[in-house]
């Protein structure tokens, strides 16, 4: 039996339809380098040429005339099957998704669930990890979506990382972290901190979450910090500990008002941090994930004007 993939079948079909391997991998969201290797592989497999490279072009062999007739019936035929699953996720509202913990990618969150909460069927995992055990979600555990966050400085690493695992990128957001306290703690009152203002202070850290880049207090050998396990301790103590403080990515100016915080930026916080939305190459933004992601980028436009 020949092992030939659906995937395959498709960049057949494409690049036959564009008559160039470059328009094909541009119309599939795929570089031209593996869609020619996903091409010299079945061509492999099948033992005959499909396609004959020209100057001018791409064109079909008498062969692969006949193997794109039977390739056109499959793809057309599961694209029947995925429109009709997409018909019934348009009635139930399902999606698996993998976030690090920040509050901006809840509260967008939230504000996505009040849009289809009258759908008559949900179900939704939303779960909160880091970004090793979000893409490790997507390729193994049957989750759609997922967030993940890194330096900017392991930009071009992070990429080349997540395509050799064949995950699409779409950008959310760079930033730089910012210092959370309450309303009633002295730094409060300030327009910018600096690591030396954070000495005597209790710095605040998610116990589950890679390390940061993070300015730490300078000038004192004292160091002091928590490390929480549970999303609602962090609020329950800053604002009850004034004394406290947590390094986050910026929040929307309405939680800040909720629960009486200040986010104040610290100039000398070089390091700059990138969220994305990652999924299977396979997989559609479409429906309600597309709705999620789209919010998610309303949701951060607001928090930017703010800052």
């Amino acid at each position: 039996m020949l092992d030939i993939s659906v995937k395959q079948m498709r960049y057949a079909v494409e690049i036959a339809h564009c008559g160039s391997i470059n328009q094909a991998a541009q119309n599939l969201y795929v570089t031209q380098s593996s869609l020619s290797k996903a091409m010299k592989e079945l061509e492999s497999t099948l033992g005959y040429a499909i396609f004959q490279r020209t100057p001018a072009g791409t064109t079909v062999t008498e062969e692969g005339q006949a193997f794109l007739e039977i390739a056109r019936q499959v793809v057309y035929k599961l694209e029947l099957l995925e429109r009709q699953s997409q018909q019934r996720n348009e009635q139930l509202a399902a999606m698996k998704i993998s976030i690090p913990r920040a509050t901006y990618i809840t509260y967008a969150f939230t504000e996505f669930f009040k849009k289809i909460q009258n759908r008559e069927q949900i179900q939704i995992n939303f779960s909160e990890t880091n970004s090793q055990e979000a893409i490790d979600n997507i390729l193994s555990r049957g989750f759609q979506l997922g967030i993940i966050r890194y330096p900017e400085f392991m930009e071009e690493n992070t990429r080349r990382l997540l395509h050799q695992k064949h995950l699409r990128v779409r950008p959310i957001w760079t930033f730089s972290y910012m210092l959370l306290v309450s309303g009633e703690s002295p730094l409060a009152a300030k327009d910018r901190v600096s690591p030396k203002d954070l000495i005597g202070y209790t710095e605040l850290v998610h116990g589950d979450e890679e390390s940061a880049f993070l300015p730490e207090p300078t000038g004192s050998a004292e160091q002091k910090r928590i490390y929480l396990y549970e999303r609602g301790s962090q609020f329950d103590f800053l604002t009850n500990v004034p004394a406290t403080y947590m390094w986050v990515s910026p929040l929307p100016e309405k939680v800040l008002r909720q629960h009486g915080l200040v986010q104040i930026p610290c100039p000398e916080n070089r390091y700059r941090y990138s969220d994305v939305l990652i999924c299977h190459e396979d997989y559609p933004l479409t429906g309600y994930a597309k709705q999620f992601y789209e919010i998610l980028l309303q949701i951060k436009d607001e928090i930017d004007a703010s800052l």
